[in-house]
């Protein structure tokens, strides 16, 4: 490349100052400092939970956590995506887009009140299955009754996604953490695992009663309630919903049968562990995620050529793939202090945990970055026969590893199993990468 370019620093120089001038990098600065506030809000959540509640008891708000996720987007119809995908989409056709915001709470308010019946009725079987006793089935009566405002405050979060209002959403998120991380210490200080439990339960519900009072959300809802909704709108949100549910249901309920494995087959000590690799894996990659969610995905929506798609995936690369690199090295070269600073001496023996999830979350984002095309393009057969193929591939791997290596063996099978779907992402779109269009 540099012998076509007989001036290569010249050409290295106006490149990446081209590239430092990409909204990409914009939105990524911007989302930095929001996410940066959310990072020592997670760490501090992290650290007052391995101290108050040790790995037993991560391990089963972990359980809880994995519960919410799969029935907070069942509550929503598991539209989220969908809704931020469609606003993007039709960006500049306002009535099309409060069609589909008013469509998008429509189905909440129908998804929310089933979901929130079946987990209240059920609360007694949910509490045994996921958390041992039934001593905790209020926590889930609390949870269902609550549902509502959580998918709510959801739906909403997608909306502004989807209209591109990054400033606004990075502000809502920030203050959500931070509230959501003073709530929650209270909560664990005073009634321990129980407090933490109700903190997850309904911490969101109260954000979106605190945020539902901003006058701009009021005046657009007014503006939504007067729409009128196009029927095929429906169709659409519900066609991207069967994506989205194998994409954020299947890998909770991978990881709840994993936890379950831990359980079986180890010690709830080495379930805390499977917990606490997986929270710190959230936590240094939430920067990267948040640019991925926030801009990534309605960006890709909204290009329609495919040479304009093919270089936002390549810009894609090369700014993510380095950050990445550079951050997991620091994450392993630190894992004794990352360790002591953001958990607890009991957490100390899974320092070997930090290799093989390293390994994984590398291959995790490479593949991430093709793979959102599949949410972007609506792409369902194929997104779902590959998530569905993967998901039962790391619960397989996962029970092989744990049986043969122990607690450790769930960190291996997740760096296999994203490992292989990165080389699947590669093939399947070889094309894109490789070929220029005309």
């Amino acid at each position: 490349m540099f012998n076509k370019h007989p001036n290569w620093r010249n050409y290295l120089k106006v490149n990446f100052t081209k590239l430092l001038k990409s909204q990409f990098v914009k939105v990524s600065f911007f989302s930095s400092i929001a996410t940066g506030i959310r990072l020592i809000t997670s760490f501090a959540s992290a650290k007052i939970m391995a101290v108050y509640l040790g790995p037993a008891g991560l391990g089963l708000l972990g359980q809880f956590s994995s519960f919410i996720s799969i029935i907070l987007n069942a509550s929503t119809g598991a539209i989220n995506n969908g809704t931020t995908k469609y606003l993007a989409e039709y960006t500049g056709d306002e009535p099309k887009q409060l069609g589909i915001i008013k469509a998008s709470f429509i189905v909440a308010i129908c998804c929310s009140i089933i979901t929130g019946l079946i987990t209240v009725i059920f609360a007694n079987y949910w509490s045994e299955v996921l958390l041992d006793s039934i001593a905790y089935s209020y926590i889930f009566i609390l949870f269902g009754a609550s549902i509502l405002l959580y998918s709510f405050f959801f739906i909403t979060m997608s909306v502004i996604n989807g209209l591109q209002h990054y400033k606004l959403f990075n502000i809502i998120s920030t203050i959500s953490s931070v509230i959501g991380l003073g709530y929650s210490v209270l909560l664990i200080k005073t009634y321990g695992l129980d407090g933490a439990l109700i903190a997850l339960a309904t911490s969101q519900s109260i954000m979106f009663v605190l945020f539902m009072f901003s006058t701009s959300i009021l005046k657009k809802g007014i503006q939504v309630y007067r729409s009128t909704v196009d029927r095929t709108i429906y169709k659409k949100l519900f066609q991207f919903s069967l994506m989205t549910v194998f994409s954020v249901i299947a890998l909770p309920v991978a990881q709840i049968i994993i936890r379950k494995f831990l359980l079986w087959y180890q010690t709830s000590t080495d379930m805390g562990f499977y917990e606490a690799i997986n929270r710190i894996s959230t936590i240094y990659l939430t920067l990267i995620t948040t640019t991925l969610s926030i801009y990534y995905l309605p960006k890709l929506s909204s290009i329609t050529n495919k040479n304009l798609l093919r270089k936002e995936i390549l810009t894609g690369y090369k700014l993510i793939i380095p950050i990445t690199i550079c951050l997991l090295f620091f994450v392993y070269v630190l894992k004794q202090q990352v360790i002591r600073i953001v958990f607890a001496p009991s957490f100390e023996a899974m320092e070997g945990y930090f290799l093989p999830q390293i390994i994984g979350d590398f291959f995790k984002i490479a593949s991430w970055l093709l793979a959102y095309q599949m949410l972007a393009k609506a792409m369902t057969k194929m997104f779902i026969i590959t998530e569905g193929l993967f998901t039962i591939s790391l619960i397989l791997l996962s029970y092989i590893c744990i049986k043969n290596y122990g607690g450790i063996g769930s960190v291996y099978a997740y760096a296999i199993n994203y490992s292989l779907y990165f080389f699947t992402m590669i093939y399947l779109f070889r094309d894109l990468i490789l070929k220029r269009f005309n």
